[in-house]
């Protein structure tokens, strides 16, 4: 019985212990810079772009796995910022017709959502909450897809609107992608 009890005890102890220990690193790659943005991105529905967003930083150059997740983010976040402004401007324009006032209105709270969750996405990736920056990166893609589905819904289009979305989609998924690669 005492014998039974020890290993008990020893097995508690050593499972308290990797618990309290914490995570586990990211994985680590011995690429740096663009060869290893195309490793990361070979899983992304558009690699090319993927990688070409990636290395669109010249910080880039010598990026390990964790800077290139900060630049996804950072792609990501400048992105819908440029898309929110867009939003902002077509909205200032006389005479638009109300279906497209309606879909620029809806995509405007989408696009400023969607910047405060990747900022606060790129500030959980920097305290390494991984899961916290997938829950975030989640719903901006969610916010981006109801854009989507606004463009797609109403006669109120705008062709420049709906690539900007798609391509903030794909940055999005990217970031997703590399992610979850780092997730412990």
């Amino acid at each position: 019985m005492k014998m039974v009890g020890r290993i008990f005890l020893l097995f508690l102890s050593i499972v308290v212990t990797v618990v309290i220990a914490g995570k586990a690193p990211p994985p680590t790659f011995t690429e740096t810079g663009k060869a290893l943005a195309e490793k990361l991105c070979e899983k992304s529905e558009d690699k090319a772009f993927c990688v070409a967003s990636l290395t669109s930083r010249h910080e880039s150059e010598t990026a390990t796995a964790p800077k290139l997740g900060v630049i996804a983010l950072s792609v990501a976040s400048t992105n819908a910022s440029d898309t929110s402004f867009y939003i902002k401007s077509k909205l200032k324009q006389r005479n638009l017709e109300p279906a497209l006032e309606d879909t620029l209105d809806d995509c405007s709270k989408n696009y400023l959502d969607a910047v405060a969750q990747l900022d606060d996405s790129l500030a959980a990736l920097l305290a390494n909450a991984y899961i916290d920056v997938d829950i975030w990166l989640n719903t901006a893609i969610t916010d981006g897809e109801a854009c989507e589905d606004a463009l797609n819904e109403r006669a109120g289009n705008d062709a420049e609107l709906a690539r900007r979305n798609t391509n903030f989609l794909k940055l999005c998924k990217d970031a997703l992608l590399i992610n979850t690669i780092l997730t412990p």
